[in-house]
């Protein structure tokens, strides 16, 4: 049987999960092969503004950003990524998220997001800082999505940038038409 992708796509937690890092959660995942996946929850904040991060870092400068940070994931939760919609956006350590999303966790991402280049737009491109990331194996997440655990659904970026982060679990169902309460339905039928 040949290997299909799901990647770039959301992983939808399926309620309930049973996974505390991951109840109600959605999933960006970026990298989906023979070798394992990646991914970067979306919908989870940290109790840390870009701003501070920055700070944190050590970058110079008024770094008032009151944008959230978002909790990637269990895996190295004190790595830094940025997730960006920047077609433009390409070289060495980026990961192209279909066709106009990238991530990055380099050192030049950063800098980008802390100081804009001169000439930059007056409107930064849309983008989520994540903290951490979520990573399955070869095969684990094909059974955990076969034991019900996750729905794979298309990437798309409105449910990232045009609704409020409470709501993404649900819009991310949306695009499937369902609603999280027939998920719930639909597991227990059959169970005593």
């Amino acid at each position: 049987m040949a290997f299909r992708s799901l990647a770039p796509g959301f992983l939808i937690a399926s309620p309930p999960l049973g996974d505390p890092n991951f109840d109600r959660t959605v999933v960006l995942l970026a990298i989906h092969n023979a070798e394992g996946a990646l991914g970067f929850v979306v919908n989870r904040t940290a109790p840390v503004t870009v701003g501070a991060l920055l700070r944190h870092a050590g970058y110079d400068g008024d770094h008032d950003d009151a944008s959230p940070v978002w909790l990637g994931g269990p895996v190295q939760p004190q790595s830094g990524w940025v997730v960006v919609d920047d077609p433009s956006l390409g070289g060495e350590g980026v990961i192209e998220v279909g066709s106009r999303l990238r991530v990055s966790s380099s050192r030049e991402a950063f800098d980008a997001l802390a100081e804009p280049p001169p000439g930059a737009l007056v409107e930064a491109p849309r983008r989520l800082v994540v903290l951490g990331y979520s990573g399955w194996g070869p095969a684990q997440l094909e059974s955990e999505i076969a034991r019900g655990a996750w729905l794979p659904v298309a990437l798309d970026e409105r449910v990232l940038f045009e609704c409020a982060p409470e709501e993404r679990w649900e819009r991310a169902y949306a695009l499937v038409g369902l609603k999280p309460g027939n998920m719930m339905s639909m597991r227990t039928v059959g169970e005593a």
